[in-house]
């Protein structure tokens, strides 16, 4: 069964009830240490329990697709997402001493027996795809690690269900309670604060930058006056960027659009995330290409959620600063090869410190 792609007004996917879902097993088995509910023991990350398997389903979309080719992760890449084995996860949920929650959404998810999850195609290695066409990366150990921790505070085993969204509908689907969490590198903004909650502090942080070909000569920001770039429709950079600099935008629905028209050298180069692009540029298919300029206008990546839910809204913060305590996302750049995040490791320096 194909499903019918999102659109604007979030068509393509049916109401919760009738959702069709396409499981995925994952072919990641645990290793030694990662991205499983990892404690701190000691100062150090203690190795995580068990050696199961998570089954994955996408709700009312085929595969996520990505624009870039795809080769299999060496043995040092290796993407596999590190879980809670059945048993150990069932102990863990029967100690928890937690109340289950009440608020109408997490409800709904105990009642279909699955965490639904909104997220949307990102650049490798912060989401892709596996060797075996499974979804991997440092958001997606991160989803992994928030639906096993989740599912202990309610005392329930929940599924893990992906919901695939683009920047035009993400907000939409969340609103409309298609999912209960939103994960995707979408910045903590005070407009979109107007919109949704999020959770405190973000997973992560990028500013703007423009990323083009080495031979494109873009000495600062002044000489981009009169100049297209390539940028999603819904950036919240765009209208600063035009208004302080005069650049001229060509707008697209999503990141893959974007960086296809910067293939295709549709604009002179695309405007977007710096942690984004400074990964995409160490990818062998992109090696002509390069961030050109220093950040500007930095802001946490934010766990959304819809608003009118403070005990959910509670939990996952307090999920999240555990990431940044035991220094859960440090060891997923490490992992990763990603060059290591400032904002991540002022974080985790006053989490322990708190």
């Amino acid at each position: 069964m194909t499903a019918t792609p999102p659109t604007p007004g979030g068509r393509g996917l049916a109401p919760d009830d009738a959702l069709t879902t396409h499981p995925i097993p994952s072919s990641a088995t645990r290793s030694k240490c990662g991205s499983g509910l990892v404690r701190e023991c000691g100062g150090s990350i203690a190795p995580c329990i068990g050696s199961g398997r998570v089954h994955i389903h996408f709700l009312g979309h085929d595969r996520p697709h990505h624009s870039a080719p795809r080769s299999a992760p060496t043995r040092s890449q290796h993407t596999g997402v590190h879980l809670y084995s059945s048993l150990a996860l069932a102990a863990l949920i029967a100690m928890s001493t937690l109340p289950a929650y009440a608020e109408p959404l997490l409800e709904r998810a105990q009642s279909r027996g699955a965490l639904n999850v909104c997220t949307s195609d990102e650049f490798p290695p912060f989401k892709t795809l596996d060797a075996n066409g499974n979804p991997s990366g440092l958001i997606m150990d991160l989803i992994v690690d928030l639906q096993q921790q989740l599912s202990i505070r309610i005392g329930q085993p929940l599924k893990l269900s992906l919901v695939q969204v683009n920047p035009l509908n993400r907000l939409l689907f969340l609103d409309q309670g298609r999912c209960e969490v939103l994960v995707t590198s979408l910045l903590d903004t005070p407009a979109r604060r107007r919109e949704v909650d999020f959770a405190s502090p973000g997973f992560y942080s990028s500013a703007a930058t423009v990323f083009a070909p080495k031979s494109t000569a873009i000495p600062d920001w002044e000489s981009l006056r009169g100049k297209t770039l390539c940028a999603p429709a819904t950036s919240v950079w765009v209208r600063p960027f035009e208004r302080r600099y005069g650049v001229q935008f060509a707008s697209f629905n999503g990141t893959a659009e974007v960086r296809k028209a910067v293939a295709d050298s549709r604009c002179l180069g695309a405007m977007g995330d710096d942690a984004l692009y400074s990964a995409l540029a160490r990818q062998p298919e992109w090696a002509d290409y390069e961030v050109k300029l220093p950040g500007q206008e930095p802001a946490p990546w934010g766990i959304a959620l819809r608003k009118g839910q403070p005990e959910l809204l509670a939990a996952v913060s307090s999920i999240v600063e555990g990431w940044h305590a035991n220094g859960l996302i440090i060891q997923l750049e490490q992992r990763y090869g990603l060059t290591p995040n400032a904002w991540v490791a002022q974080q985790h320096v006053q989490a322990r410190h708190e």
